[in-house]
């Protein structure tokens, strides 16, 4: 394709559109331009990772207009700017508001994967892109534009081998691994010549008291607030050890090896796509469940029964 401009809309968070990446680098290389309308945050953050050419802030007041029974005739000339869209999302209502602005060239995708399937989130889109055909040559497969965008190192080329980044956040509580854990994972890794450094979002401030009365010689916190900040701290890195988040998805597309500690959630769909990942997640019958809404129990059993020599393990083998 050539002078073809296409606007992508998502109105997922980190994780939801990081899986997305992929499949917009291979869209990146047949169109003109290429944008997004997103969370602001996120938006920067393609931007700056050059995934996308342009950002656009859905949470801004004029787009909230797409919502309405009159859209924002500035919304409108944005929308017809472009020869396609890409809307990903469950708002039927929005889609037909798409169509009536700017016609037939809207094509509607579902955020996941039916529940029947067991395909990626990163394949499933893909695969989405190529039924549109939105690529050419139209034969491409899934497995070799993966191949070709997900071995990428987007690292510094300075960057320091032995700074191993810690989260122990994520968005959902529920999947989260006990902070003592992560604590653990850094004290050992201090022993064996690494720098531990974590990091925490700005929902997680409440980890900082915690993480400051831990005496890990070496070790640093890193209190960001910023998407693209985290971003050049993480091209900084060695590796990278979290929960089923949004920032592991990032570390892994970054290209940094990066273990993530799995628990409710199904890493067939869910598993952060780079050149090194690992998967920690125990084989108990009850999960995944926090895919189908039905957590099976209180305790969270399939986080507590993973250990921290389990991912020490992992992260020296990856």
């Amino acid at each position: 394709m050539t002078n073809i401009r296409i606007l992508f809309i998502h109105h997922g968070a980190l994780g939801d559109i990081v899986s997305t990446f992929p499949a917009l680098l291979r869209l990146k290389k047949d169109c003109d331009h290429i944008a997004i309308l997103c969370q602001s945050s996120i938006g920067r953050l393609a931007a700056q990772l050059e995934v996308v050419d342009h950002s656009f802030p859905l949470e801004a007041a004029a787009f909230s207009t797409l919502y309405s029974n009159h859209v924002d005739p500035a919304v409108k000339d944005i929308l017809r700017s472009f020869h396609k869209i890409i809307l990903v999302s469950r708002f039927r209502s929005l889609e037909k508001t798409l169509f009536s602005i700017v016609g037939n060239e809207v094509h509607s995708i579902q955020p996941w994967p039916s529940k029947d399937q067991k395909i990626h989130i990163t394949q499933h889109i893909l695969s989405k892109f190529i039924k549109y055909k939105l690529f050419e040559p139209q034969n491409e497969d899934i497995d070799s534009v993966l191949s070709s965008i997900l071995h990428t190192d987007r690292r510094d080329c300075h960057y320091d081998p032995v700074k191993i980044f810690i989260h122990p956040g994520s968005g959902s509580r529920k999947k989260c691994w006990p902070v003592s854990n992560f604590i653990e994972i850094a004290l050992s890794l201090d022993a064996n010549g690494r720098r531990p450094e974590f990091v925490l979002g700005p929902a997680e401030h409440d980890l900082l008291k915690i993480l400051s009365r831990q005496n890990i010689p070496n070790s640093k916190v890193h209190s960001i607030d910023k998407l693209t900040e985290l971003a050049f701290l993480l091209k900084t890195g060695g590796g990278f050890i979290g929960n089923d988040s949004g920032v592991s998805h990032l570390s892994a597309f970054i290209g940094l090896p990066t273990v993530a500690v799995f628990g409710p959630s199904d890493p067939e769909i869910w598993k952060p796509m780079g050149r090194t990942v690992k998967i920690v997640r125990p084989d108990v019958a009850c999960s995944p469940c926090f895919e189908i809404g039905k957590i099976a129990c209180e305790e969270f059993e399939c986080l507590n029964r993973i250990s921290p020599k389990d991912v020490l393990a992992a992260f020296y083998s990856a």
